[in-house]
């Protein structure tokens, strides 16, 4: 059983390493004017679902030379949801002196398809952003919206998962796909348990004879 635990270990483990911490947002999570990213270097993820005309606010704190790097993207959804080809929410960022450092309208962007291996999605892919802050202070980046929809944003590239945190992938995935208008297993669920099914009864077969 010890050596079952630590095989199953080491695939969650394996997993996050192409894994963002997520973050599944709501209107109440920005009640006080934004939502502060405590560590915009770490990889992580944040979902949120859209109504009309409405504007949410991230704010972190500058680290001057550190590279600020962004991701933004709508599902997709399977099977295919051309409705989500046409949403299309636009993002203003703002430097600590409150003027507008980078701003995005994806109107005329012909977006890539991402495909996401943790909950097995698709995305399309509106906004790959590097850039290295040069200020301390806070900045601010805006994402608006015209009409209802989903959308998420990523922030920083280092990895990092707790014991706790890798224990709530399995719910993790339920929400992710749930966010994408999907349900069931991920593939790598679906070949991860047929795989452990396989260990469990080659060792019980051993223990037995």
């Amino acid at each position: 059983m010890r050596r079952l635990f630590l095989i199953t270990m080491v695939f969650f483990l394996g997993v996050t390493l192409s894994a963002h911490i997520p973050g599944f947002l709501e209107k109440a999570d920005f009640a006080s004017g934004s939502y502060f990213v405590e560590d915009i270097d770490l990889s992580q993820i944040f979902y949120y679902e859209f109504g009309e005309n409405e504007t949410i606010v991230f704010t972190f704190s500058g680290i001057p030379g550190k590279d600020l790097h962004m991701l933004f993207g709508v599902p997709v959804g399977v099977p295919e949801m051309e409705t989500t080809y046409d949403y299309r929410p636009s993002l203003t960022l703002y430097n600590p002196d409150g003027s507008v450092r980078d701003k995005f309208d994806f109107s005329q962007t012909e977006p890539e398809v991402m495909y996401e291996f943790f909950g097995d999605t698709n995305s399309y892919l509106y906004l790959r952003y590097d850039s290295l802050m040069e200020n301390d202070g806070t900045y601010r980046l805006l994402i608006s919206s015209k009409e209802s929809g989903r959308a998420w944003i990523t922030f920083g590239r280092r990895e990092s998962f707790t014991f706790g945190q890798i224990l709530m992938i399995p719910n993790w995935i339920r929400q992710i796909r749930s966010f994408h208008y999907m349900s069931g297993l991920a593939r790598w669920e679906k070949y991860g348990l047929a795989g452990l099914g396989v260990i469990v009864a080659v060792t019980a077969l051993l223990i037995i004879f």
